[in-house]
């Protein structure tokens, strides 16, 4: 898994290589909880199958083959939702609802966004799989 940041705020986990895999569609408003440590650091997310303005369940696309390392991370899948740990040895302390896209090609599950953006926390569990962490603009004060 490959993940980007952006101000502490903003966030894609990626599963798959979008350079080798065509986008098909998004699923939009996925009820989803974001999971934490006791140290308040981000160290999974646990996306359901319903939607969150409607509560309709849906069935999740399967997550498919994931195209980078894992390192200490596990994914697990059944019909109530997909579950990704960074650590799978990390014990959640925490869990803050939220929604996410979920962006498919014909491979399964090629990112997640979570949305609206949200306060990421602690990256110490994330470290590995971080490819950019960029922080916001400052814009000058007048």
């Amino acid at each position: 898994m490959k993940i980007s940041v952006h101000d502490d705020f903003q966030m894609y986990i990626y599963l798959k290589n979008k350079d080798v895999h065509k986008h098909k569609k998004s699923l939009p408003d996925i009820k989803c909880k974001l999971l934490y440590d006791s140290q308040d650091n981000f160290v999974g997310i646990s996306i359901m199958s319903q939607q969150s303005d409607t509560g309709e369940v849906i069935e999740l696309p399967e997550v498919g083959a994931v195209e980078f390392p894992m390192y200490k991370a596990k994914i697990s899948q059944d019909g109530n939702g997909i579950i990704i740990m960074f650590d799978q040895e990390t014990v959640v302390h925490k869990e803050v609802e939220d929604e996410c896209i979920i962006d498919l090609s014909d491979a399964g599950i090629t990112g997640i966004e979570p949305m609206p953006f949200t306060h990421i926390g602690g990256k110490e569990i994330i470290k590995p799989f971080i490819i950019r962490d960029a922080p916001g603009v400052q814009l000058p004060r007048v």
